[in-house]
């Protein structure tokens, strides 16, 4: 059986000459370039050439060139077919080369058979075997030539819908990334807002803390005021809780764990959950008698249960039951299977139900995504619920929903049980005199509430107390009597010159003087901007009396 080497660089070309010339009894080899087909002919010598002029890589030109300098190869007819027609001198620079025909696409397939049949025959190639070589009837050839296409359609149909699918699939996911993208830009914007506002919260917060413990300290044990300053902070620390899960949330502050008894956090906060729900809803506790320990952020926790809270009290307008229960479960690969979350292992179980309105299951799937909300403007920012989805994600835990319209809303929470000795959550009030002194204590704070606050608590812990309200202030102060000043109070982001830039240049006029630095903003801005160079002090707003006059004393005193 004769052999036909073509060449062509279009695929559909490559086909229908391969349909044709095996229709008509030949051996079809196929070469995409020049250099692929000198290959394939060094390899298998063809009977016959057939190439296109135009192709990568390697030309028809150059092919020929190549084809007339190889011994063996420049006895094998060669024929251009091709659609690269402008001028003669085309034909002409051909022919040239030592091709035998120069064909101009397309040819109608009996002319191109005759014209491949007669160079053969004038190449001595053309004799054969009548039973092997004989041609196709013209109705066997177009029959055969319409299978060919019509399987080779067929081919692109399942190519086309193939396409299709990726497609669907492609736009699908890209809806996806875009709606991903859209909540990451939320997020950005929850962290950005909540930087700045932890930092005015924090420094109120300082004022609140500072002022109530002072009049705590003054006040008989006894006294009958003592319980409302008792929940005026027990309301300050909650708010800076609440401010810490937002950051938490936002990814600006890690979580502080300690190991507590959940059923004792419950506890801690039924009265303020009971104010937050009004009279009309009857609150009902049902705690697991043994303890429940757990590793977690005790003000992350006590946030979830308020939040709910919240949400079952907007849920009973007209009042009802809300309920807070405890347990403890072992989790297994059963669970997992039947529940579609949760890991191995003993976990707490929170749960937290209302007969309120309900929600649809639309609604319910819903829920934990930041900024949806179900109500009205200007009564809910859509977030609550995903801060708590944040929360119990970060703390290794699951949170899980069921609700149905008039039927109530019940949430469980599950948390990683742990073993051991577990810490009281109650608030702890420090009794003990506070140390002070009588050295020098410059404080530099852009805020004139703290400013006002620390004057009037650091004088009656007996030191003395200069003011600037900005870093070229404090330097200013400093530089006028740079001795007489024991210890400088400064916060770390202020206008004109922030914190460390004022350490900067004071430590310049005196390098061994104690700086402590103060910050309302959450620890990724400051460690990002740097502002902590050459100090190892810093106490993070709100600042509480304790800690303050200790940190003062310890730093006063050359203690680490």
């Amino acid at each position: 059986m004769r052999s036909v080497l073509i060449v062509d660089d279009i695929a559909d070309n490559l086909y229908f000459l391969e349909v044709l010339l095996k229709g008509n009894g030949f051996e079809v080899h196929s070469a995409s370039n020049g250099a692929e087909a000198l290959e394939t002919a060094r390899n298998t010598p063809p009977d016959l050439i057939l190439s296109d002029i135009l192709m990568p890589i390697m030309d028809g030109y150059a092919l020929c060139r190549e084809w007339q300098a190889d011994e063996r190869l420049k006895q094998i007819p060669f024929i251009f077919y091709t659609a690269t027609f402008t001028e003669q001198k085309d034909e002409a620079l051909a022919l040239s080369l030592g091709a035998d025909r120069f064909i101009i696409k397309p040819q109608e397939p009996e002319a191109l058979m005759k014209i491949i049949h007669e160079v053969l025959a004038s190449s001595g190639r053309g004799e054969r075997n009548a039973s092997e070589d004989a041609p196709r009837t013209e109705g066997a050839l177009v029959r055969e030539y319409s299978e060919a296409l019509f399987r080779k359609l067929e081919k692109k149909m399942a190519d086309l819908e193939q396409v299709n699918q990726e497609l669907t699939q492609s736009i699908s996911e890209q809806k996806r990334l875009e709606e991903q993208l859209r909540q990451t830009q939320k997020m950005e914007a929850i962290g950005r807002f909540s930087t700045g506002i932890a930092h005015d919260i924090n420094n109120i917060l300082t004022v609140i803390i500072g002022y109530g413990d002072m009049i705590q300290r003054k006040m008989p044990t006894d006294g009958p005021q003592r319980d409302k300053i008792d929940q005026i902070l027990n309301a300050a620390e909650r708010a800076g809780n609440l401010t810490s899960s937002l950051l938490t949330f936002s990814r600006k502050q890690d979580m502080k764990l300690q190991s507590f008894d959940l059923n004792d956090c419950i506890r801690n906060v039924d009265l303020f959950l009971r104010r937050i729900i009004g009279e009309d809803i009857k609150l009902i506790l049902s705690l697991k008698d043994d303890k429940i320990p757990i590793l977690a952020d005790h003000g992350h926790i006590e946030q979830v249960l308020m939040n709910l809270a919240t949400n079952a009290r907007d849920a009973m307008p007209d009042g009802g039951i809300l309920s807070i229960g405890t347990d403890i479960i072992t989790i297994d690969d059963e669970f997992i299977r039947l529940h579609g979350y949760g890991t191995s292992g003993r976990h707490a179980v929170i749960s937290i139900a209302d007969n309120g309105s309900g929600m649809d299951e639309a609604i319910r799937l819903r829920i934990f995504e930041p900024f949806f909300t179900t109500k009205d403007i200007g009564r809910g920012t859509g977030l609550g619920l995903s801060i708590i989805y944040g929360i119990v994600n970060q703390h290794k835990g699951h949170i899980s929903v069921y609700s149905e319209p008039g039927q109530g809303t019940t949430f469980r929470i599950l948390l990683p049980l742990i073993s051991g000795d577990v810490l009281s959550t109650g608030m702890s009030v420090s009794h003990e005199p506070l140390r002070g002194g009588h050295e020098t204590i410059l404080v530099v704070d852009d805020d004139a509430a703290i400013r006002q606050y620390l004057g009037l608590f650091l004088t009656e812990l007996g030191y003395t107390v200069q003011f600037a309200e900005d870093g070229q202030k404090a330097i200013d102060v400093f530089r006028e009597r740079p001795h007489n000043v024991d210890l400088v109070l400064m916060d770390l982001i202020m206008p004109n010159k922030n914190g460390s830039e004022a350490a900067h240049e004071i430590r310049r006029m005196r390098s061994n003087i104690n700086i402590i630095f103060t910050s309302g903003y959450p620890h990724d801005i400051i460690h990002d901007r740097e502002h902590l160079e050459g100090s190892k002090q810093l106490l993070m707003k709100p600042l509480t009396p304790t800690d303050l006059a200790k940190t003062l004393r310890a730093a006063l005193d050359g203690e680490e």
